[in-house]
């Protein structure tokens, strides 16, 4: 004889309360996990931020700037650029060798890939350094140093005015 119509809902029934049961487990668990993971963060976003301020110079130590004299913003990594910046004096070293790359090897009008700027900065062409040099490259574009084109995928020295005559 088949099972009458109530057997099989009530199997049904008792199916989902299980598997509501399990679920409700699960997330028992999964939010303690969160609230452990939590607390990891907000140890570590501590310790960085305790670490900067014990790294950054205090203000008495480092004297009064001079009158007019360009001081980047605390935690400014890449400088925007204005005239009469000089790279050497104002970017990392490996801004400053990803913009000398693109400046040497971008004249053409046409710019340089981020193969091609590996291999002028002496590293591989592989996709984890082209990948990592874009990310340089964008962030020195946002900053008005060189330019890319539309798409991105070529760096370009930064067009200079011309001057009037």
């Amino acid at each position: 004889m088949p099972p009458s119509p109530l057997g099989l809902l009530e199997e049904r029934r008792e199916a989902a309360r299980t598997r509501v049961e399990d679920l409700e487990a699960d997330l028992e668990r999964l939010e303690g996990e969160l609230k452990s993971a939590r607390v990891v963060l907000e140890r570590r976003v501590v310790a960085v931020e305790e670490l900067v301020e014990a790294l950054a110079p205090a203000e008495d130590a480092v004297g009064p700037a001079e009158e007019g004299a360009w001081v980047p913003p605390k935690g400014a990594v890449v400088p925007v650029w204005r005239e009469g910046l000089d790279p050497v004096d104002a970017l990392a070293p490996d801004y400053r060798r990803l913009v000398e790359a693109v400046e040497s090897g971008g004249q053409g009008g046409v710019g340089l890939t981020m193969r091609e700027v590996a291999v002028a900065v002496g590293r591989e062409p592989v996709a984890a350094v082209t990948e990592n040099l874009r990310q340089k490259a964008r962030r020195l574009v946002e900053r008005g140093w060189p330019e890319a084109d539309g798409s991105g995928s070529r760096f370009m020295p930064r067009r200079r005015p011309q001057a009037a005559r």
